[in-house]
């Protein structure tokens, strides 16, 4: 780490408490800071759900598994995007008719009240086992750069997170995504485009396992796990657990391009960010030898080796903002997320359903604090968890865990015929599900019929389909039966009410496009300032690496302070 690389983190977290100030004052509700009125852009709204799926995480544990096991790492990312398309042709608009807070008042509205309450409180540890995971990931990255404690990463990221959120809400957490959205793909377009040269012209016999990776014989396994990944991430998209990203939106309009965005990047963007692994994979570097503070976990860093021996100085410090900024995002969205439910599902609902405006938005701040240094707890906790890999542990996290809620949720808006309490008895069949397949159920079993045992890889693989599997058939079918097991008919006439019924311009709040503009000038002053390292550059191909940055950065926000003038102007005409 150079003088240069520091400098580059400490200007990001200077640009970042500069935003937050800047839009801490727009929460001046309890509405406001919950959903910021539901007077989200499309772009911030569509930011906010592209950030929101990935992490740190993403240049670790899932570069690690890009470098181990070559294209098959696509497929979970592009499983975000066949998700985000399926939101923008149906999901994305019909939550938004809903016309409801929190996801959990979507539940309420579908099921009932202790559908609502079984879904609320299950929520949180799932969001606290997330946030682990994202900063365990963080955490795994600046240790092999610097050296630094995993714990004081964890420590001193979440206090930032919790610094964001706090301050005003949705607010300043979507301004932020915003700014880190374009900030991490400027920075992983350059990087992954001088990658993705590489790889290209190296020749087929350094690119073996390319498709399947290694340690996997039977490709029917592999398609199985493929099957299995993209069926999870499209329920994890669509499930009204997940609906708070268009719930902010002005309307069904600006919810469904929202998910178009955010499929549109998650089609093209991981080709990007997986170049550079995959072209130290090809070198066959042995990263043991590299990093040998992370022993067994040193994949984790085959994103920074590239930086460090092929990118010029100044970019570590650049790649670190990206991996802060991957990280950042999806916290500050969980907290506020997690805020929201607690004000109007159990405060609201609960304690004090005629809780004044100042109570909502001091509970809510409460929330967000308490949540902060739980998901720290949580993080610190999965820093000394030994014997899985990064990537591991978010598979089985999803396959486990998120299933069981994913499910009832997803097939909420599709079935309207079920009772009120097939949401919960769904989540108790789903629990039951995953118990025996963690516990009870052996991969082992299978193998011995085709008399084959099966490598390390292959096993888990293999578990994480067949857990995937086992939740369709028997939680998902347990769901669809539900209304031949009870007599009561459950009453939806609203709910088809409102799903068929657009949104009346009165309905919808008016847009302040002056955001847009101090966002747009925000970045295009900090292009500007990345775009002046070139001038430390060593080599013409060094200087471009930072012009073509700084270039994408200037660039966009010189078209958002554009556009958002323009809107306003007419705005004020009108």
């Amino acid at each position: 780490m150079t003088y240069l690389d520091w400098a580059m983190i400490a200007l990001y977290f200077v640009f970042i408490i500069k935003v937050t100030q800047a839009f801490r004052h727009q929460a001046t509700s309890a509405e406001g800071f919950i959903k910021g009125g539901s007077a989200m852009t499309w772009w911030m709204a569509g930011a906010t759900a592209f950030m929101t799926q990935f992490s740190a995480w993403t240049f670790t544990g899932a570069a690690a598994k890009a470098y181990a096991d070559g294209l098959s790492i696509m497929f979970v990312f592009w499983g975000n995007a066949l998700g985000f398309f399926i939101s923008a042709l149906y999901f994305a608009k019909r939550y938004r008719r809903l016309r409801v807070a929190t996801a959990m008042d979507v539940i309420k509205l579908r099921f009932d009240k202790s559908s609502e309450q079984t879904f609320t409180w299950l929520s949180f540890p799932i969001t606290l086992i997330g946030a682990g995971i994202w900063l365990n990931g963080l955490g795994a990255f600046l240790s092999a750069t610097f050296g630094i404690s995993i714990d004081v990463t964890i420590v001193g990221i979440s206090l930032l997170v919790t610094f964001i959120a706090v301050s005003g809400g949705v607010w300043t957490v979507s301004a932020t995504n915003v700014i880190q959205l374009v900030l991490l793909i400027a920075i992983t377009l350059v990087v992954g485009f001088t990658a993705a040269k590489e790889v290209l012209v190296l020749p087929v016999d350094s690119l073996s396992h390319t498709i399947m990776g290694e340690d996997i014989a039977i490709w029917q396994i592999f398609v199985l796990w493929i099957g299995a990944v993209l069926f999870s991430q499209t329920l994890n998209t669509n499930n009204a657990l997940s609906s708070y990203r268009f719930l902010i939106t002005r309307n069904e309009k600006e919810a469904t391009r929202a998910a178009t965005l955010a499929g549109v990047l998650f089609l093209f963007a991981p080709l990007l960010w997986f170049s550079p692994p995959w072209f130290v994979a090809s070198l066959d570097i042995n990263l043991v030898d590299s990093y040998p503070n992370l022993g067994a976990s040193a994949d984790n860093a085959a994103y920074l080796y590239y930086i460090d021996h092929y990118m010029p100085n100044g970019l570590l410090g650049l790649v670190m903002v990206a991996m802060l900024a991957a990280t950042v995002s999806p916290m500050t969205t969980a907290l506020n997320r997690n805020a929201g439910i607690v004000v109007n599902n159990i405060y609201l609902s609960l304690v004090n359903p005629q809780g004044t405006d100042r109570q909502q938005m001091l509970i809510g701040k409460m929330a967000t604090l308490l949540t902060g240094v739980m998901a720290c707890a949580v993080a610190l906790f999965f820093a000394r968890l030994e014997g899985y890999s990064l990537f591991d542990i978010m598979m089985l996290f999803t396959a486990m865990i998120q299933m069981p809620l994913s499910i009832p949720s997803f097939l909420a808006l599709l079935n309207l015929r079920t009772p009120g309490w097939s949401g919960w008895a769904t989540i108790l069949v789903g629990l039951a599900v995953s118990l025996f397949m963690h516990f009870g159920f052996k991969v082992e079993w299978v193998a011995a019929l085709f008399d084959y045992t099966l490598t390390a890889r292959e096993h888990v693989d293999f578990k994480i389909a067949a857990t995937f599997i086992a939740h369709l058939i028997f939680t998902g079918g347990f769901f669809m039966l539900t209304p031949w097991l009870s007599r009561a008919e459950r009453n939806t006439q609203d709910i088809r009410q409102l799903l068929a019924m657009p949104m009346s311009q009165e309905e919808q709040s008016p847009i302040d496009h002056t955001n847009g503009i101090f966002m747009g000038r925000a970045l295009a002053l900090l292009g500007i300032l990345v775009s002046l390292i070139a001038i430390s550059a060593d080599t013409w191909r060094d200087a471009a690496i930072f012009l073509g940055i700084g270039g994408f950065i200037l660039l966009c926000g010189s078209g958002l302070a554009y556009k958002s003038s323009r809107l306003h102007r007419q705005a004020m005409a009108l």
